[in-house]
């Protein structure tokens, strides 16, 4: 439970008893009842009505009986100097103290009103009276006490906390250095008396006024409330005061908890520190599942049994009083579930732990922290759907002689912000914005002649979160319901496939009395379509979710979010000509937004709100067909691989269609998959790419080249290497680098990019610490491309290490970056900020760089290296030294495919000679053994290897038969065969 930071919590059943109706002990058998102490004078609402309450319900003053059961606290009488001792000594809880036998003051005699008070506040030093000559002292206890005094007890109160007066004062009426300046000054800096504004940006504090006894509970109420850190995890978010009579209560208490709207029954030895007036405040536990935000009206206590709780809805402020400016809190999940519709595939949301061996990654490989997800849900699922026409039924989904298969994957996920600003029970500013991300592919087949629209129920997602304003819990719930919808008009057979994610802003503002609902225009990236067709036809796939998000389960706000795919497909027949045809696309989301209850929990009334915003956003048009040929969906579809790379411990296989599939371990996301999964163990496939032509990987970075030649990439973006102003620290779904087109190739080296444009100039962008960008400089790094210096005529890039490789046309070799061992081959160890030409070297067809220096395969069909040999690059027999000019591998000719992993490198002759040297420590050379090499050996397992590459331990292989093979490391699942056991001999991957 929440400890309150004031004495008096201890006391407070003795001395409320004038207020509270408090059955004797001699009956305790019967319940005990205790109410609220309510005061005729002091209606609700009025000003400093709950702060009245607050002293009441603590005993610090329950005021007069005015008769017939009724009270009255005389809010504006002034409080006088004795009345003002008896309240702080109530406050501090009544301490044990015995009253001096002789008094200190002239005018309070011994056995006068509120003599023990008096004598007990200066034995603390808090007031020690007027010296008034001859070793005597007045205390006047009958003098008003006045706006400086009262600064200057409750300063002493407080013990005097170190605090230094600032030079300029915040009060026009309070000079710099005048009386009681450090004193008024504390207390404006502490938030518990700010004055009177008086215009034009100045404050006054009126320090000669007198102090009612409504205002006096007004600063005592301040003074109680207990500071809090906004942010234990961050101590610049600064700290807010919670109320003095928030009880924040633990699981623990409410694991039996019984609550209604309007009671909380709990076991008696659970609920000793309720008390009348409290405000209650719980997270979610198993008893409060939409959490809890109420204040108490009344305790009825069965002693060895329960105690009944009698409560009324409390808004925010009344819990968290101040925050000393505008708080910014994002919410934290706390609970996600996705109930599937009977037909709906649910992406797992985490794959098993696996154990990693082997020698530990470089420092350069090192994995890139991944934050945490701030996600309040997150959840993927898919649905195929088929539906066949009906004739003579108007009220069939669809009518007609043919049939449509919906296949749709659907990714949402949501962050969640909430802003509040109070200042002492007085809301000025709140907001609530949910910010959903719906990732949606369609895929629609249909046959024949249709009409009409079919909805499938993907499935419902239920979601809990929590907003932490410092120590207290606002609870959020979100129940949303998810559907794929179809149309379809015309008679064809079609294949239409659609992707886009769409992200949006929904909720509500409240500032100083303004309200305004937040429903922003959505943005919408990862665009995807696909078009076949034999004859016309109209359709459209759509995607439904709707939520109600509440608060602490009573009151929220309602949205709707339905991106869109319409499309209008024609296909001409012009006589003695081939078919044409244009399909303008408009994609764009349906959004509808409204207000649950006026939201007055958070301490604002709408009234009975009613407007609520429905807004169509046409976001993204285009005519893809247009000029074209025509693709019929009986056109065959290509097969096999065209494509592999892999990262320090994933794989990545592209294929013949235009799919890239990828798996293995998932750091920062950079599967592409939208998972936050540990590790995949069989091929998934990346999410929103079609048409892609290449794929390039390397550390914890992908990247992927599509036929229209934008890149994609995904994965860490600690160095800008996404390209891509997205802003976050990694990305699991790919992005559009920004700012390139008519790229033909890819290349990286894990923390930098490279793209090959069809000109021939190289780009280049990511980290920048060792001149890999090829800029001339090391200043930054970035996620916008640069044009690598000087290089023109590029047929082929390539990324290793910190360095990057270029092949030009005339057979030449280019490097910059580092060059600590060589690996640049200009016959220095110097880095170089821009491409420098390999010494020795031309007649080059390939080239490829390994994480310490470089392979390259010559017209003659031999091969080269240079660079670090620790690990036997060069293949001379040794593991020492280095080269920093390029060497001929001994006993290699006749070479027609390269390749490499982290430590290890491969040749082929492409028919029945595969050639490997360098690490061998996880098997991923591929003989068999865990030996390592300095010298080629053969690897008598494969034969007719075209293309070979690989990760940190594990290697890839495609052969002409098209087959796809793996070996080495596997903790991970970077073999793809959905185990984790390694293979020291290549194995055939079962999914291509």
């Amino acid at each position: 439970m929440f400890r309150r930071g004031v004495a008096w919590l201890v006391a407070v059943v003795v001395v409320v008893a004038p207020g509270l109706l408090v059955v004797p002990a001699a009956v305790a058998a019967d319940p005990v009842v205790e109410n609220v102490v309510s005061f005729s004078d002091v209606p609700a609402g009025s000003q400093f009505a709950t702060e009245i309450s607050w002293l009441a319900a603590s005993g610090i003053s329950t005021g007069w009986d005015a008769g017939s059961g009724v009270r009255q606290y005389r809010p504006l009488e002034s409080i006088a100097r004795d009345a003002m001792a008896a309240f702080l000594y109530r406050h501090a809880g009544s301490p044990a103290f015995t009253a001096p036998s002789v008094s200190p003051f002239t005018d309070v005699p011994v056995g006068a009103a509120f003599y023990k008070e008096i004598t007990w506040l200066a034995s603390k030093g808090i007031s020690t009276g007027w010296d008034v000559g001859g070793g005597k002292r007045e205390y006047r206890p009958l003098s008003p006490i006045a706006r400086d005094a009262m600064a200057a007890f409750l300063y002493r109160y407080a013990d005097k906390p170190a605090f230094t007066a600032p030079m300029l004062s915040p009060f026009t009426d309070v000079p710099a250095g005048g009386g009681f300046y450090t004193e008024i000054t504390w207390l404006a800096a502490s938030g518990i008396s700010t004055g009177w504004d008086a215009g034009n940006g100045v404050r006054e504090y009126r320090p000669l006024n007198g102090i009612a006894r409504d205002a006096m509970a007004a600063f005592l109420y301040r003074y109680a409330g207990q500071k809090e850190p906004a942010d234990p995890e961050n101590p610049a978010a600064g700290t807010v005061t919670v109320a003095p009579d928030v009880e924040i209560l633990e699981p623990d208490q409410l694991e039996t908890a019984q609550v209604t709207s309007n009671t909380v029954v709990l076991p008696s030895d659970q609920a000793t520190d309720i008390k009348p007036n409290d405000v209650l405040v719980s997270g979610i536990t198993t008893g409060t599942p939409d959490g809890l935000l109420v204040r108490v009206v009344q305790v009825v206590r069965d002693p060895g049994g329960t105690t009944l709780v009698k409560t009324k809805p409390a808004t925010v402020p009344e819990a968290v009083v101040s925050t000393g400016g505008l708080l910014e809190v994002t919410g934290t999940p706390v609970s996600s579930e996705f109930i599937p519709a009977p037909d709906v595939v649910v992406e797992p949301d985490a794959a098993p732990t696996a154990t990693r061996t082997g020698p530990a990654p470089t420092p350069d490989m090192a994995r890139p922290y991944a934050a945490a997800s701030a996600e309040v849900f997150n959840k993927s699922m898919a649905l195929t759907r088929t539906v066949k026409g009906e004739f003579g039924k108007p009220d069939a989904p669809l009518t007609g002689d043919g049939s449509a298969t919906l296949k749709s994957s659907v990714t949402a996920k949501a962050t969640a912000k909430m802003t509040l600003e109070t200042a002492f029970l007085s809301l000025k500013e709140v907001s609530v914005v949910i910010t959903p991300s719906i990732k949606a592919e369609h895929s629609l087949t249909a046959e024949g002649s249709l009409k009409g629209q079919a909805t499938a129920k993907l499935g419902e997602l239920n979601s809990a979160f929590t907003f932490m304003a410092g120590p207290v819990p606002v609870v959020v719930t979100s129940n949303a319901t998810i559907n794929a919808n179809f149309s379809l008009d015309g008679n064809a057979e079609v294949v239409f496939s659609s992707s886009q994610t769409v992200t949006s802003n929904h909720g509500f503002k409240y500032n100083n009395g303004a309200f305004a609902l937040v429903n922003d225009k959505p943005t919408t990236a990862g665009i995807e379509n696909d078009y076949k067709a034999s004859a016309s036809l109209t359709a459209r796939a759509s995607l439904d979710f709707d939520a109600t998000i509440k608060l602490y389960g009573i009151a929220g706000i309602t949205l709707g979010i339905g991106p869109y795919a319409t499309t209008t497909i024609t296909v001409t027949t012009a006589s003695g000509q081939d078919l044409t045809w244009t399909c303008p696309l408009e994609l764009g989301v349906e959004g509808r937004l409204g207000v649950l209850a006026g939201i007055k929990i958070l301490g604002f009334d709408l009234g009975e709100w009613k407007a609520t915003a429905t807004n169509t956003w046409p976001l993204f048009t285009a005519n893809p067909c247009q000029g074209t040929p025509v693709i019929k969906p009986s056109d065959p579809v290509p097969t096999g691989l065209i494509g592999v790379a892999a990262g320090i411990e994933s794989a990545f296989a592209l294929k013949a269609d235009g799919t890239l599939w990828a798996w293995g371990f998932n750091a920062s996301g950079n599967l592409g998959t939208g998972s936050d999964a540990y590790a995949t163990y069989v091929p998934a496939q990346v999410l929103g790419l079609r048409k892609v032509t290449a794929v390039a990987a390397y550390g914890y970075n992908a990247y992927a080249l599509k036929s229209d030649g934008s890149v994609w990439a995904w994965g860490s973006d600690y160095y800008g290497q996404l390209g891509n102003s997205s802003g976050g620290q990694y990305s699991s779904v790919p992005l559009e680098v920004q700012g390139l087109n008519s790229v033909r190739s890819i290349a990286t080296n894990g923390n930098t990019a490279y793209a090959l444009r069809s000109d021939g100039t190289v780009w280049a962008w990511g980290n920048n610490t060792k001149g890999q960008q090829g800029q001339g400089h090391t200043l930054g790094t970035g996620h916008t491309p640069l044009q690598v210096q000087g290089l023109t005529d590029v047929t082929k890039i390539s990324g290793g290490g910190n360095s990057g490789y270029a092949l030009k046309s005339d057979g030449s070799v280019w490097a910059w970056g580092y060059n600590g061992e060589g690996q640049l081959g200009n016959g220095t160890t110097v880095n170089s900020l821009v491409p420098v030409r390999v010494s020795g070297l031309d007649g080059v067809r390939d080239m490829v760089g390994t994480s310490y220096g470089a392979l390259a395969l010559r017209n003659d069909g031999t091969v080269w290296a240079w660079g670090h040999n620790g690990l036997g690059l060069l293949a001379n027999g040794t593991y020492q030294g280095h080269s920093d000019v390029p060497v001929q591998i001994p006993g290699l000719s006749g070479i027609e495919n390269i390749g490499a992993n982290v430590y290890s490198v491969f040749a082929s002759n492409g028919a029945d000679e595969f050639w490997a040297w360098g690490n061998n420590n996880s098997g991923e050379l591929g003989d068999g053994t865990r030996n390592t090499t300095n010298v080629p050996i053969r690897v008598q397992q494969l034969n007719g290897v075209q293309f070979v590459t690989g990760g940190l331990y594990t290697s890839y292989a495609l052969t002409s038969d098209g087959r796809f093979w793996s070996w080495g490391e596997n903790g991970l699942g970077q073999l793809g065969n959905g185990t984790t056991a390694d293979s020291y001999v290549p194995q055939e991957v079962p999914a291509f």
